[in-house]
Protein backbone atom coordinates (compact mmCIF):
# COMPACT_ATOMS: atom_id res chain seq x y z
CA UNK A 1 0.00 0.00 0.00
CA UNK A 2 1.12 3.70 -0.62
CA UNK A 3 1.93 5.95 1.94
CA UNK A 4 -0.45 9.12 2.21
CA UNK A 5 -0.04 11.87 4.08
CA UNK A 6 -2.05 14.93 4.80
CA UNK A 7 -1.47 18.59 4.42
CA UNK A 8 -3.55 21.13 6.46
CA UNK A 9 -3.34 24.52 5.24
CA UNK A 10 -4.91 27.47 7.98
CA UNK A 11 -7.20 29.93 6.80
CA UNK A 12 -7.01 32.40 9.30
CA UNK A 13 -5.82 33.05 12.77
CA UNK A 14 -6.50 31.88 15.84
CA UNK A 15 -6.87 27.93 15.26
CA UNK A 16 -10.04 28.42 16.90
CA UNK A 17 -12.22 30.04 14.74
CA UNK A 18 -14.38 28.26 12.26
CA UNK A 19 -12.81 28.26 9.46
CA UNK A 20 -9.54 26.71 10.80
CA UNK A 21 -12.02 24.24 13.14
CA UNK A 22 -13.16 22.91 9.91
CA UNK A 23 -10.09 22.35 8.36
CA UNK A 24 -8.83 20.89 11.68
CA UNK A 25 -11.79 18.26 11.38
CA UNK A 26 -11.21 17.40 8.00
CA UNK A 27 -7.23 16.68 8.02
CA UNK A 28 -8.00 14.89 11.64
CA UNK A 29 -10.63 12.03 10.20
CA UNK A 30 -8.51 11.57 6.89
CA UNK A 31 -5.85 11.11 9.02
CA UNK A 32 -7.43 8.55 10.81
CA UNK A 33 -9.15 6.88 7.88
CA UNK A 34 -5.96 6.60 5.83
CA UNK A 35 -3.66 5.86 8.93
CA UNK A 36 -1.60 8.61 7.61
CA UNK A 37 0.36 11.66 9.24
CA UNK A 38 -0.17 15.01 8.97
CA UNK A 39 1.83 18.40 7.91
CA UNK A 40 0.41 21.82 9.26
CA UNK A 41 0.94 24.81 10.52
CA UNK A 42 0.37 26.79 14.24
CA UNK A 43 -3.29 27.66 13.52
CA UNK A 44 -4.46 24.02 12.76
CA UNK A 45 -5.07 21.82 15.86
CA UNK A 46 -5.25 18.48 15.35
CA UNK A 47 -6.80 15.70 17.58
CA UNK A 48 -3.83 14.51 19.64
CA UNK A 49 -4.47 10.74 18.69
CA UNK A 50 -3.15 11.78 14.75
CA UNK A 51 0.56 11.94 13.97
CA UNK A 52 1.13 15.39 13.31
CA UNK A 53 4.26 18.03 12.43
CA UNK A 54 4.26 21.12 12.32
CA UNK A 55 6.06 23.74 10.12
CA UNK A 56 8.59 26.46 12.13
CA UNK A 57 6.89 29.41 12.08
CA UNK A 58 6.43 32.55 14.59
CA UNK A 59 3.01 33.18 16.43
CA UNK A 60 1.70 36.03 14.57
CA UNK A 61 3.83 35.36 11.37
CA UNK A 62 2.25 32.40 9.00
CA UNK A 63 4.51 31.02 5.83
CA UNK A 64 3.67 32.00 2.31
CA UNK A 65 1.36 29.26 0.95
CA UNK A 66 4.10 27.96 -1.46
CA UNK A 67 6.79 28.56 1.57
CA UNK A 68 4.51 26.10 3.59
CA UNK A 69 4.06 24.00 0.39
CA UNK A 70 8.06 23.76 0.15
CA UNK A 71 8.38 22.54 4.09
CA UNK A 72 5.48 20.05 3.68
CA UNK A 73 6.98 18.70 0.34
CA UNK A 74 10.34 18.33 2.22
CA UNK A 75 8.46 16.32 4.92
CA UNK A 76 6.63 14.45 2.70
CA UNK A 77 10.29 13.10 0.46
CA UNK A 78 11.88 12.51 4.05
CA UNK A 79 8.52 10.17 4.89
CA UNK A 80 8.42 8.74 2.02
CA UNK A 81 5.16 9.54 1.11
CA UNK A 82 3.67 8.91 -2.08
CA UNK A 83 0.33 10.47 -2.10
CA UNK A 84 -0.49 13.65 -0.48
CA UNK A 85 -4.15 15.32 0.16
CA UNK A 86 -4.29 18.57 0.49
CA UNK A 87 -6.83 20.42 3.27
CA UNK A 88 -7.11 24.06 2.85
CA UNK A 89 -10.45 26.42 2.83
CA UNK A 90 -11.81 26.22 -0.40
CA UNK A 91 -11.06 29.91 -1.87
CA UNK A 92 -7.11 29.15 -0.59
CA UNK A 93 -7.63 25.29 -2.35
CA UNK A 94 -6.80 26.47 -5.86
CA UNK A 95 -3.45 28.32 -5.22
CA UNK A 96 -2.80 25.78 -2.70
CA UNK A 97 -2.93 22.64 -4.95
CA UNK A 98 -0.93 25.03 -7.48
CA UNK A 99 1.60 25.61 -4.73
CA UNK A 100 1.83 22.07 -3.30
CA UNK A 101 1.96 20.61 -7.37
CA UNK A 102 5.09 23.48 -8.43
CA UNK A 103 7.05 22.05 -4.62
CA UNK A 104 6.49 18.55 -5.80
CA UNK A 105 8.24 19.78 -9.63
CA UNK A 106 10.63 21.81 -8.00
CA UNK A 107 12.17 19.03 -5.18
CA UNK A 108 11.71 16.76 -8.54
CA UNK A 109 9.66 14.30 -5.44
CA UNK A 110 7.62 11.76 -7.02
CA UNK A 111 4.35 12.59 -4.79
CA UNK A 112 0.87 12.58 -5.90
CA UNK A 113 -0.98 15.45 -4.90
CA UNK A 114 -5.08 15.55 -4.50
CA UNK A 115 -7.47 17.53 -3.01
CA UNK A 116 -9.97 16.34 -0.28
CA UNK A 117 -13.12 16.20 -1.18
CA UNK A 118 -14.69 17.01 1.92
CA UNK A 119 -14.22 20.78 1.50
CA UNK A 120 -16.54 20.92 -0.64
CA UNK A 121 -19.18 19.93 1.86
CA UNK A 122 -18.85 23.49 3.34
CA UNK A 123 -20.78 26.76 2.61
CA UNK A 124 -18.49 29.83 1.64
CA UNK A 125 -20.24 31.49 4.90
CA UNK A 126 -17.71 28.48 7.25
CA UNK A 127 -14.61 29.90 5.36
CA UNK A 128 -14.83 33.39 6.11
CA UNK A 129 -14.73 34.56 9.97
CA UNK A 130 -15.41 37.99 11.33
CA UNK A 131 -13.12 37.11 13.85
CA UNK A 132 -10.21 36.49 12.54
CA UNK A 133 -6.75 38.11 13.28
CA UNK A 134 -6.22 37.84 8.82
CA UNK A 135 -8.20 40.88 7.45
CA UNK A 136 -8.27 39.03 4.01
CA UNK A 137 -10.26 36.07 5.61
CA UNK A 138 -12.44 38.07 7.14
CA UNK A 139 -15.05 38.45 3.76
CA UNK A 140 -14.88 36.98 0.27
CA UNK A 141 -14.12 40.92 -0.59
CA UNK A 142 -11.58 40.78 1.28
CA UNK A 143 -9.83 37.79 -0.15
CA UNK A 144 -10.55 38.39 -3.95
CA UNK A 145 -9.13 41.69 -3.58
CA UNK A 146 -5.49 40.08 -2.95
CA UNK A 147 -6.32 36.74 -4.84
CA UNK A 148 -7.28 38.44 -8.04
CA UNK A 149 -3.14 40.39 -7.88
CA UNK A 150 -1.68 36.36 -7.25
CA UNK A 151 -3.76 35.07 -9.83
CA UNK A 152 -2.89 37.44 -12.20
CA UNK A 153 1.28 37.81 -10.90
CA UNK A 154 3.68 35.88 -13.31
CA UNK A 155 5.14 32.78 -11.46
CA UNK A 156 8.55 33.75 -11.27
CA UNK A 157 7.33 37.03 -9.08
CA UNK A 158 5.47 35.21 -7.44
CA UNK A 159 8.00 32.85 -6.76
CA UNK A 160 10.25 35.30 -5.50
CA UNK A 161 7.50 37.10 -3.39
CA UNK A 162 6.34 34.13 -1.88
CA UNK A 163 9.96 32.79 -0.93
Amino acid sequence: MKKTGIIAFAFGAPDNILSNRIISEIASNKARELNSHIYTQLDVRIEDSVPTERIRERFGEPPSTFRFAREAVNWADQERIEKLWVVAAEPHLWRALRDVREAVREAGALVKVLPCEEIGQYSEDSWFCQDSLQKRTRSRKAWDRRERILKRMPWLLYKFIAS
